[in-house]
């Protein structure tokens, strides 16, 4: 699969802007992430590079069709006297990739069954479509907690949808990566929320972070005097309670899923691998010399090559910065690391960089990261 905004240069009747083709390579960037982990967990049981393509550009093509034909609910009223272009070409390209979606549904093998896929891509369309009723004056913190697994868990349900298609997995083996999948969306999309805080209550939109407040927004004279008060009351406390609940669910989850996968240690690196030469070389529009630079790239090297004991330690490290599960064996996988061929090992580690790397650009991941910048600005606000 090319990147998406290259293959718009082949359609005779679209020329989008400069400004939407970089749109649309962010949200391929975005939503390639998703399917990478469809790419990882398809290639990981099927050992079927092709399959794991061609389903991975199922979630990443799909995004990106939500994405701009959300923009052109959310951003069309002030798209002022160049509205009616912007309208066509975000309408239109928006159609292309679902054209790319519908094209890929219609030529998986028999064998891989998608009907519950397009039952979750409908869901994805009627909530573009449905009015937005909630109101943060009457809405309850599980109320709000609801909506959130509304717009982010209904990506990891068809994530998930997808990988079942290949019926690989046991029912519990899915619902394992639901949790991970749901839950991993939910926790980003409340630090995302809280980051977005003062741009919401500017534009009225109440999300979890607001309606955890207990004082009243209206008495306060300022966006910015609300952010302090909220920042300054029990509201972080609050949704760290909320996302280490779901962490802990992740976590649960993950040592389950590795526990009950009959796969040799050599395995999972490779599917790894595969899944993110895939990201890398066909989805992501940075390139990884941008991200990770050549001084980088010698040192994973020389970390990974040079002495077994500084290896050894490196992928221990590794092991416990992404938060890989209690099951898995960080001294074994240590030890599986020094016995493969240096330079994909390599590359597997400079590539993992590079997508933290994006991911980090796209978004906040922690909710320190998120609060650190509210507060910066906020604290010279009197």
């Amino acid at each position: 699969m090319s990147r998406l905004s290259d293959a718009l240069q082949s359609e005779a009747d679209v020329n989008p802007s400069p400004a939407l083709r970089s749109k649309v390579d962010a949200y391929a960037d975005q939503g390639g992430l998703l399917g990478a982990f469809t790419y990882f967990f398809t290639v990981l049981e099927t050992d079927d590079g092709d399959l794991a393509q061609t389903l991975a550009s199922i979630p990443t093509d799909l995004f990106v069709a939500s994405a701009l034909h959300d923009d052109v609910i959310d951003e069309a009223d002030g798209w002022g006297a160049d509205r009616k272009r912007r309208l066509n070409e975000h309408v239109s390209v928006g159609d292309l990739a679902f054209a790319n979606v519908t094209a890929t549904v219609a030529e998986t093998p028999a064998n891989v069954d998608l009907r519950p896929v397009l039952e979750t891509v409908r869901e994805i369309g009627t909530g573009q479509l449905a009015e937005e009723t909630f109101d943060a004056t009457t809405a309850t913190v599980d109320d709000a907690i609801a909506r959130s697994e509304e717009r982010g868990g209904i990506w990891g349900e068809l994530a998930v949808e997808i990988i079942a298609a290949t019926d690989r997995y046991s029912d519990s083996q899915l619902e394992q990566l639901r949790t991970i999948a749901t839950n991993g969306l939910f926790v980003l999309t409340v630090i995302d929320d809280l980051a977005d805080l003062p741009e919401d209550i500017e534009n009225g939109v109440a999300t979890l972070p607001l309606v955890c407040f207990d004082g009243d927004p209206e008495e306060y004279r300022s966006t910015e005097a609300l952010v302090e008060a909220i920042l300054a009351s029990d509201v972080p406390d609050r949704l760290e309670e909320i996302i280490a609940q779901r962490q802990a669910e992740i976590d649960a989850a993950a040592s389950d899923l590795s526990a009950s996968l009959d796969r040799s240690n050599e395995t999972l690196p490779a599917a790894a691998a595969r899944a993110l030469t895939w990201y890398c070389e066909s989805v992501c529009s940075v390139p990884v010399a941008e991200t990770v630079p050549s001084d980088q790239q010698r040192d994973i090297r020389d970390r990974l090559t040079g002495d077994e004991r500084l290896t050894r330690r490196y992928v221990a490290d590794l092991v416990e910065e992404y938060r890989y599960p209690a099951a898995v064996d960080a001294d074994e996988i240590a030890s599986t690391v020094t016995e493969l061929p240096d330079e994909p090992v390599v590359q597997t580690v400079i590539r993992l960089r590079h997508l933290e790397s994006i991911v980090d650009e796209m978004m906040h991941t922690t909710l320190d990261g998120a609060l650190a910048e509210l507060r910066a600005p906020s604290a010279s606000v009197s």
